[in-house]
């Protein structure tokens, strides 16, 4: 069983499985918890209220009530007569009530009248100030948070004492026993933790059912603010030190009040249904995870199992495949897989023959540098067995003096293809071979690159031939060069000895001719400095060029450089030159010096063509790994018959040439491995072709 949880197709659908399950439980029971808990708080919502509406209509009955007795004791002051009456209705007020503390009257002056009961425990300031206050204002007042002498809290209802004329008479004011008050919030406190609370205008706390919070200010709190703008409605936050939620409304006379009890207390009940929730969530994903855990199983077996086939058949320790009986789609797929197996068994078997039967070295490698295939002609080569190279980098292998040699690797990093290219390979004794090389990257089914593929022949042998061969062939040139060099030597030589014996007989005269020997000499001199340039031509064709001159170029630049020193001949004949380039850059790897030569004997050759101006073009294009130069004048041509010669040494078509202009060019170009060649029409002009090998420059 366990094999089936290491396989990664059973991790992912189990995983896909879970993660459904979960997410979707997850879900439904966050959306329950959701309404669960928005049902709740919208019913604390309403129920919080009605208490707050309900204890408030109670608290402004009873101080309206407290008012209105306050009203009919003020007939103690107005009617002097009946004091006794209206004495004893006070003395009944506060036996009857627990909430009066104590009534007391005055006169007008603030004198005290009667106390009732006869107890000093006010502080007379806070009497003069409601005293004062009801002299102006001629009515009731309720007073914000009193402090009594002993530390008690109190606030006061007072009402004026008025004659017929309206005038102020004195007042009677009733101090209220808070602590009463407060048993009446706690009556309608919300459970154990739950909090009513009076707040005066200040903000401070009246009366509470909580001796904990006794003395709390709200003036900077939210709830103070609220109350102080006479507003109403419900506020959930931190309160009391604790999260609460809370109704609050104005209650009267200034007075507010809040009814509220914690977050924690209020959603208590919501929690058991959530505990029972979660239970019953967890039950449901065990069951759904273990049907999940067998459904998966059931359908990755049979796909486990044709996994295991193709592995084996990949190793080579399976040649066919066995039906999966499962009766469905994967049954079919076993078994168009197996034909898939056999045919790609015949054609591999096919491959390996024909790569057998190949007499040239062949290799692959995978787009590491690691071989693939090797071939019996790779082994015949290299001398190395396939099994000791297959799954090595070539790199690995001593093929090559050094690692940047390897064509297969140039053929990977720059993604380039060498064809026919001329190099070298050591085999396992290190000996080594000249060989000519193919090396071209393939692609795998979606372009993208899947290792390379060399070819490689084993050329010591034609290298040798071909060395024997231009051995003879140079011979044979030289002995040319000799019959020409003596040709062209011949004539001077004649005219020399002809000038030295005629100058000879002027000087035995008496009186000898200077002009004429003058003259003689000239023609001496002259025939000399033939002499001179014609071996000097012959030195430059024969001279091979040092490897150490050459280094990067770019052809182009050259290509500017002498159009731009030439550029007042062409303007004295007239010439247009146009320049066509299909790339702003031709590198190559050659002798700067000896490629401007050849460049510039081609242009003064088209210069002395167009002696009636024209038009030079000069082109830059790419040919696969060569770039190609071509020159065209529009000079009158040289015939079909000619053009062959050209480039033969002393061949020439101006009658002050030596012929070995285009002899040397041609040379220089074979020495930097290309080809010069004409093409030419009588009358029309004449295109000189330049092939160089294409290098790309740093």
């Amino acid at each position: 069983m366990l094999h089936f949880f290491r396989s990664r197709i059973m991790k992912r659908y189990l995983l896909l499985t879970l993660v459904v399950i979960l997410f979707t439980l997850t879900s439904l029971y966050y959306l329950t918890i959701q309404v669960l808990d928005s049902s709740v708080r919208e019913q604390i919502e309403l129920r919080d209220d009605l208490i707050a509406r309900t204890l408030g209509k109670r608290i402004g009955f009873t101080i309206t009530k407290m008012l209105d007795d306050m009203r009919f004791a003020s007939s103690y002051v107005r009617k002097v007569n009946e004091r006794e009456f209206y004495l004893s209705e006070m003395q009944g007020l506060v036996a009857r009530n627990p909430l009066y503390l104590s009534i007391q009257a005055y006169d007008k002056d603030g004198s005290l009248l009667v106390r009732i009961p006869d107890v000093t425990m006010f502080d007379s300031n806070e009497i003069r100030r409601i005293h004062d206050r009801l002299s102006w204002s001629k009515t009731y007042y309720v007073s914000d948070l009193i402090t009594l002498q002993d530390g008690r809290k109190t606030f006061a209802v007072a009402y004026s004492a008025l004659d017929e004329n309206e005038a102020f008479l004195g007042a009677v004011i009733a101090f209220v026993n808070i602590n009463v008050l407060s048993d009446y919030l706690k009556e309608l406190k919300i459970g154990q933790r739950g909090i009513n609370a009076v707040v005066d205008r200040e903000g401070r706390l009246i009366a509470v059912s909580s001796r904990d919070i006794e003395g709390t200010s709200l003036k900077n709190h939210v709830l103070g603010q609220y109350l102080y703008k006479e507003r109403f409605g419900i506020w959930e936050g931190e309160l009391f030190d604790q999260r609460m939620i809370v109704a609050y409304r104005p209650v009267i006379y200034g007075f507010g009040l809040i009814v509220g009890e914690p977050i924690t207390q209020s959603l208590e009940p919501a929690y058991h249904v959530m505990i029972v929730l979660f239970q019953g969530f967890l039950v449901v994903l065990l069951i759904a995870v273990g049907l999940g855990v067998y459904g998966t199983a059931r359908v990755v077996k049979p796909i486990l199992e044709l996994t295991s086939q193709v592995k084996e058949y990949r190793e080579n320790k399976r040649r066919k495949f066995r039906p999966i009986l499962t009766r469905d789609e994967l049954q079919d797929l076993s078994v168009v897989m197996g034909e898939m197996a056999k045919e790609l068994t015949d054609k591999e078997r096919r491959l390996f023959y024909i790569l057998e039967s190949i007499p040239y070295c062949i290799i692959t490698t995978d787009r590491n540098g690691k071989i693939t295939t090797f071939n019996k002609g790779a082994e015949e080569l290299t001398l190395y067995k396939r099994e000791e190279v297959i799954g090595k980098s070539i790199v690995d292998l001593p093929l090559k003096a050094s690692r940047e040699d390897f064509i297969s690797l140039k053929t990977l990093q720059e993604g380039k293809a060498f064809e026919e290219t001329e190099s070298y390979i050591y085999d396992k004794h290190m000996v080594k071979h000249d060989v000519r090389i193919y090396s071209s990257l393939f692609h795998g089914e979606y372009n993208e690159v899947a290792g390379t593929i060399i070819v490689m022949k084993d050329v010591s042998d034609i290298k040798k031939l071909e060395l024997y061969l231009k051995q003879s062939e140079r011979l044979a040139s030289l002995g040319q060069l000799t019959a020409g060099v003596a040709h062209e030597i011949k004539n001077p030589l004649s005219i020399i000895h002809a000038a030295a014996e005629a100058i000879q007989l002027e000087l035995k005269d008496e009186q000898p001719k200077l002009a004429l020997v003058s003259e003689l000499t000239g023609d001496i001199l002259e025939s000399t400095d033939r002499m001179n340039r014609l071996l000097a031509d012959f030195l430059k064709l024969s001279k091979e060029e040092p490897e150490g001159n050459r280094t990067w170029l770019n052809i182009i630049e050259l290509l500017n450089e002498l159009l731009h020193l030439l550029r007042n001949k062409w303007n004295d004949r007239g010439i247009e030159v146009i320049r066509s380039y299909e790339a702003e850059e031709a590198w190559v790897f050659g002798d700067k010096n000896r490629l401007t030569q050849v460049f510039l004997n081609i242009f003064l050759n088209s210069l002395d063509a167009m002696e009636n101006g024209g038009t030079l073009i000069v082109r830059v294009k790419e040919i696969k790994q060569h770039w190609e130069i071509s020159v065209s004048d529009t000079g009158k041509g040289i015939p079909q018959g000619t053009l062959r010669w050209i480039f033969n040494p002393f061949f020439s078509t101006k009658p002050e040439g030596t012929g070995l202009g285009l002899s040397i060019a041609h040379e220089i170009i074979l020495q930097h491995q290309g080809k010069i060649y004409a093409d030419s029409e009588l009358g029309q002009g004449t295109t000189l072709y330049v092939q160089l090998p294409k290098e790309k420059g740093e």
